[in-house]
């Protein structure tokens, strides 16, 4: 069998807080394949998202390891872990407060390349906004001048102009109406064809997760509690929290639910 693509194995988090210590993270372990969406869900304070900022090194483990593309994360020197990012990259609940409210919408697209030292910045630049539904001459305009379904637009932009491999999802369409969830995930699963993209898609809602994943872990005080295909844990769920979370969940919006099918269908 391949290796996947990204392999989490044991992974703990312990921060040390007025001298107490919280475990956020307990000894997690999964694995996601490359062209795949495994969504981590679980209410507010689970642990997702920092199991989301491990993964992207932006949190050291206090236990554990990383594997992406078959070789360890940890250890790794400045320059190491910017090669890896280029394979790796986030998008974020809110896009707003990532990025810089004084730069052009072109620039902050622009300046991963500059980063990595690629060339036809500006083409690359006009060609991705194309193709998260914006206009190329968008790249002059600046973060306020776009509602909150654009900005979310501008974020995936940002994080697919490197052409990684991963991609974390954390909240994408959380901070969006209804409608504008539809269409974003609509572009996310897009986007996944066209680029063989795998994304870990952390999520609160489970209807969102329900039309998107093809595998789901749920979270629960730090730890995964239960993992499996999308239809195992909608339709047996094994663990006492993921039936307390089914339970929980209102019904899909239908609007979404017919939108979102579609799409997945091709």
């Amino acid at each position: 069998m391949n290796t996947p693509l990204l392999q989490v194995q044991h992974v703990s988090k312990t921060f040390h807080r007025r001298g107490q210590a919280v475990q956020a993270v307990d000894n997690v372990s999964f694995s996601i394949n490359a062209g795949e969406t495994w969504a981590l869900v679980g209410e507010s304070g689970s642990g997702k998202s920092t199991t989301g900022r491990l993964i992207l090194g932006l949190t050291a483990a206090s236990a554990g390891e990383v594997y992406f593309d078959g070789l360890p994360l940890s250890g790794r020197s400045a320059g190491q872990w910017r090669r890896v990012r280029r394979e790796m990259q986030m998008i974020f609940q809110d896009p707003l407060s990532s990025l810089d409210p004084k730069r052009s919408i072109g620039y902050s697209l622009e300046e991963p390349l500059i980063i990595h030292g690629l060339g036809n910045r500006k083409m690359q630049v006009a060609q991705m906004l194309e193709h998260v539904g914006l206009r190329p001459q968008d790249a002059a305009r600046y973060p306020h001048e776009f509602s909150g379904g654009q900005r979310q637009r501008i974020g995936i932009a940002r994080a697919l102009i490197l052409r990684p491999k991963l991609i974390i999802c954390d909240e994408p369409v959380s901070a969006l109406d209804v409608s504008i969830q539809s269409q974003i995930l609509n572009l996310l699963m897009s986007l996944q064809r066209e680029y063989g993209l795998a994304y870990l898609f952390i999520s609160h809602d489970l209807n969102v997760v329900r039309h998107i994943a093809d595998r789901v872990g749920v979270m629960h005080r730090g730890r995964l509690v239960e993992q499996g295909t999308r239809e195992q844990l909608f339709t047996r769920p094994a663990h006492q929290y993921t039936r307390y979370l089914l339970d929980a969940i209102l019904p899909a919006h239908p609007v979404m639910a017919d939108e979102v099918r579609a799409a997945a269908n091709g």
